[in-house]
């Protein structure tokens, strides 16, 4: 007992959680950039295959699962003992261990890192890919490499017409992959507070990069043909849209460092809006803008980077390498350290391994993978992969199957918190929104019958949706 004491004692000295100082502005950053992340990059190649209403239909079902989803994980974490004012240290994991089995808390987390994993490996992909292309803007159109498949070499090369400089089917460590490392790793070793401002910073610049893409795809001419009503194929359609929806699984320890003035459901309702604008946006316009390059391993940002002198004037030219550049540094470097911080974070909190070690899993264990990935279809593959069978499942499943614990849970005594949450000045409206919460339904078992059946309902109809939508998903991997 001494010695697990003692071990215990060691972890939360090595380990400094933040402090409870994001306010509102940074709490959105944080979500925002999560779901803004790398994947947004695949929507004009999708709407493009697929039409823009098979995607634009599956966009707002994940967005109202993601609403109701982040409601009742938030409902859960107030159901955990004495955590009702979210004052407890409640991970993923915590909640986890908490409501299920041993083993399915053990196979739940496995998954949350396995889905923490495949996001950061795609961030870092996409990140250097772009900061090759830029490498090779300044140097000739030459970017640099070590390369240790088929060859051990250093070399420099060049290409126009793929997602690197380097062409497909090598193994190497470029320029831009070791420009992501320097900026990236070490903010993973930071909390999440310390993160605040890189976030805020990284948010602007995305709204900017985003805003600009869409005066180029107008200055190139927005041609309807290349979106049509439905396309031609579906194909992966269901693992690109899935994979975007993330930020769910942020959650638990974004509120663990957030104020405690920050209303957690208006930040997450606000996220979900800016992040389906953009997605429809930048989906429509981009597909009608660019010729049809789904059947390519291209992305949004290497046909940006891919404009040519005869399609467009040097400053439309210039706009889009700046943009690309800012957007991929800033999404994808804000997003790098978040899901280290994430994963060290659990690791830590389960006690599965120490400081160091988490530290080498979540921060350097990413960047040996992407290596392999890096060239060809890495990208969209882990995309794929992450999408259908982690993302869904982590993000828009588990969070029901948690609220339905805690609503069977004999134990539960957590006080309702309408009128703690009161104001002077929106009483009656926050009053009456919060009575139909989740986070309502779990605070009282003596509480409305006829609410608690509504949301357990809910829950059984939303996890029910999101398996639906991942079979079919993960059956389209295999046609």
């Amino acid at each position: 007992m001494e010695c697990e004491a003692s071990m215990e004692q060691e972890i939360a000295d090595a380990l400094q959680f933040g402090a409870k100082s994001i306010g509102m502005l940074g709490s959105i950053a944080v979500l925002l950039n999560n779901i803004l992340g790398p994947g947004i990059a695949n929507f004009s190649g999708l709407y493009q295959q697929t039409g823009w209403l098979p995607p634009s239909f599956t966009i707002l079902i994940c967005v109202i699962s993601s609403m109701v989803s982040g409601d009742m994980l938030l409902a859960a974490m107030r159901a955990y003992p004495e955590n009702s004012e979210f004052g407890v240290r409640v991970e993923y994991g915590t909640l986890c261990r908490h409501y299920f089995s041993r083993k399915t808390a053990l196979l739940f987390q496995c998954l949350f890192q396995l889905a923490m994993l495949c996001a950061n490996i795609s961030n870092i992909i996409q990140t250097a890919q772009v900061l090759d292309y830029f490498v090779a803007d300044l140097n000739h159109g030459k970017s640099c490499a070590v390369m240790f498949y088929p060859n051990v070499e250093a070399f420099c090369h060049t290409s126009s017409t793929d997602v690197t400089p380097f062409g497909t089917d090598k193994i190497v460590l470029s320029l831009g992959m070791g420009i992501v490392a320097l900026l990236s790793i070490p903010l993973g070793y930071y909390n999440l507070e310390d993160n605040v401002v890189v976030q805020n910073v990284a948010m602007v610049v995305i709204l900017l990069s985003t805003f600009a893409w869409f005066s180029i795809f107008a200055s190139l001419g927005l041609d309807r043909e290349r979106v049509p009503l439905i396309g031609s194929s579906l194909h992966n359609m269901g693992g690109t849209i899935l994979f975007n929806f993330m930020f769910i699984s942020t959650i638990p320890s974004w509120v663990c460092e957030k104020k405690p003035t920050v209303r957690p459901l208006m930040v997450i309702g606000i996220t979900l809006l800016m992040a389906v604008l953009g997605y429809m946006l930048v989906g429509i316009l981009g597909g009608m803008a660019f010729k049809p390059y789904y059947m390519t391993d291209n992305t949004l940002l290497s046909e940006l980077n891919h404009i040519s002198a005869e399609e467009a004037s040097s400053v439309v030219r210039i706009t889009a390498l700046v943009s690309v550049q800012a957007y991929a540094i800033s999404a994808n470097l804000a997003s790098i350290p978040i899901f280290s911080i994430l994963m060290r974070y659990n690791l830590i909190e389960s006690h599965v391994c120490g400081p160091k070690a988490a530290g080498a899993v979540s921060v350097l264990l990413p960047f040996g993978v992407s290596v392999l990935l890096y060239t060809g279809e890495g990208f969209k593959d882990i995309v794929d992969f992450s999408g259908t069978f982690t993302s869904a499942l982590v993000n828009l499943m588990v969070p029901s199957l948690l609220f339905l614990a805690a609503l069977h849970r004999d134990d539960i005594n957590v006080r309702t918190n309408v009128v703690e949450e009161l104001s002077a000045r929106s009483a009656r409206l926050r009053a009456r929104s919060a009575a139909w919460s989740a986070s309502s339904c779990v605070a009282s078992n003596d509480g409305p019958s006829g609410l608690r059946k509504l949301w357990r309902i809910i829950a059984w109809v939303n996890l029910l949706v999101m398996v639906a939508l991942t079979t079919v998903s993960i059956v389209d991997q295999f046609l």
